[in-house]
């Protein structure tokens, strides 16, 4: 099973990686309403957002499915509208209609926003609907939903928390397991159809245990499926080259913390910065369907070049 790690020189804790699933979509919240898809309303929102991922080529494997639905869905929307031309009360409609095709591309666009993004242009700008989902988290979220955001973009790249901060960010998670945002843990059954009378502890006690032990340690977070930490390309050093392996824990500690805070001073977490970095361009999905857009993102571009 897969953990969220929480490293320090002292000592670790896991968090389990079904509660970092569910931080995923703790933070996905805000953007699914802002992207307002509803199956059973109109199309004009599915095309607005379809208008700015590009097209392309089909392939065997259907690659360009949205935009294919999207055709069929407008041509049902036609046949549809000829159907109820001139309808009067009482009076039976001119011809078929459906609405399969409707919530077929509706629903296959949430999807693929929920699941891996898109890549999409708007303002002549690049960007990506993960961040923008992950950006509408933090403008739109509570604290545990900003570090929810957080923990789920960021463990693999190492986000971290200095010492003095450690206590701060336990009492976020405190938040959160008050509020239940974050579970402290699941009942579950050995079999299908039996009672829920075992427990299984997510770990947020392990983490906060850790955070508050201590205040002259940063406290670094990975992910299982990925590098631990401290590891030898954060430092900067070949893992055999430089003879990563054989140098004491201390130094490996400290020469990845020094790579860490040079080469990713944006994934620290503290109060400054929690809410205020964002993943990306700062753009977030309520962005894309302001009035405004176009000088909002150019903006926000030109931001991110010139800093």
């Amino acid at each position: 099973m897969s953990r969220v790690y929480f490293h320090s020189p002292s000592g670790d804790a896991e968090l389990y990686g079904s509660e970092r699933a569910w931080l995923r979509s703790i933070a996905r919240g805000p953007s699914e309403t802002a992207w307002a898809l509803d199956p059973y309303r109109e199309i004009d929102r599915a095309r607005q957002i379809l208008a700015w991922v590009p097209e392309v080529p089909d392939g065997p494997y259907g690659a360009n499915y949205l935009h294919n639905g999207l055709r069929e869905a407008e041509a049902q929307e036609a046949t549809n509208k000829r159907a109820y031309a001139g309808w009067q009360p009482g009076q039976p409609l001119t011809g078929p209609t459906s609405y399969e095709p409707q919530r077929r591309l509706i629903n296959a666009l949430r999807t693929a926003l929920r699941v891996d993004g898109l890549r999409m242009t708007v303002a002549g700008v690049e960007m990506h609907t993960s961040n923008l989902d992950l950006n509408t988290a933090l403008v739109a979220g509570s604290d545990p939903i900003r570090l929810a955001a957080k923990i789920d973009g960021w463990c693999e790249s190492h986000c971290w928390v200095e010492g003095p901060d450690r206590a701060w960010l336990a009492s976020i998670v405190d938040q959160g397991l008050t509020a239940g945002l974050y579970r402290k843990g699941l009942w579950y059954s050995d079999t299908p159809d039996g009672p829920r009378d075992k427990w299984s502890d997510q770990g947020w006690q392990q983490v906060t245990d850790l955070l508050r032990a201590r205040d002259d340690e940063p406290v670094v977070l990975s992910y299982s499926v990925c590098d631990g930490f401290p590891n030898p390309e954060i430092a900067g050093q070949a893992a055999e080259s430089d003879g990563w392996y054989e140098l004491p824990a201390a130094e490996q500690w400290e020469t990845a913390m020094a790579g860490l805070r040079r080469e990713r001073p944006w994934a620290r977490l503290a109060p400054d910065t929690l809410g205020e970095v964002m993943f990306g361009l700062p753009v977030t999905v309520y962005d894309l369907f302001a009035p405004d857009r176009d000088e909002r993102i150019r903006a926000a571009a030109f931001t991110e070049v010139g800093a």
